[in-house]
């Protein structure tokens, strides 16, 4: 049994019946992680976002959402790619050699795209290279997209 410190509480407000959805929060509670559906910045350490649900593409921040419990996303990565599904690394960092093997290094053996945004918001970089996210993984909604933004309202964020 993990510790509370060790937990992360994941929020997830948009359509339940999602097979991606159903099927992360599946490998989440497998691992003792905590997923609730009401909104409460304090409590709510990474954002499930619903986007695009005919896209398989499910982007992944790296700072403080797969490094906060590395061995995890590992796990949850291979797991998604097994399901034909399309996870990658999407941060804000710059795209300098030092950001790249970091993440490289504890990912290697996924063989996934890393996107290094250097501040832009991560949605609108992704939508300018023609790639529609079906659920955004990421601790900080402002770097997904604009505080006014649709995904965040119909996402239950207001």
């Amino acid at each position: 049994m993990r510790d509370r410190d060790d937990t992360l509480t994941f929020f997830y407000g948009a359509d339940k019946e999602d097979e991606a959805y159903k099927f992360i929060e599946e490998k989440l509670l497998k691992e003792e992680h905590y997923l609730v559906d009401f909104y409460n910045e304090f409590l709510i350490d990474v954002y499930l976002l619903l986007d695009n649900p005919n896209s398989n593409f499910i982007a992944i921040d790296w700072d403080n959402t797969i490094s906060a419990d590395p061995s995890c996303f590992l796990r949850l990565i291979k797991d998604l790619q097994k399901e034909g599904f399309i996870p990658f690394v999407c941060t804000l960092r710059a795209p300098d050699k030092e950001n790249i093997a970091e993440i490289k290094s504890v990912l290697e053996e996924t063989n996934i795209a890393i996107y290094l945004t250097d501040g832009q918001p991560k949605r609108a970089y992704l939508k300018s290279l023609d790639l529609d996210v079906r659920i955004w993984i990421d601790d900080f909604y402002p770097g997904v997209c604009r505080d006014t933004s649709k995904l965040l309202t119909s996402n239950g964020i207001s």
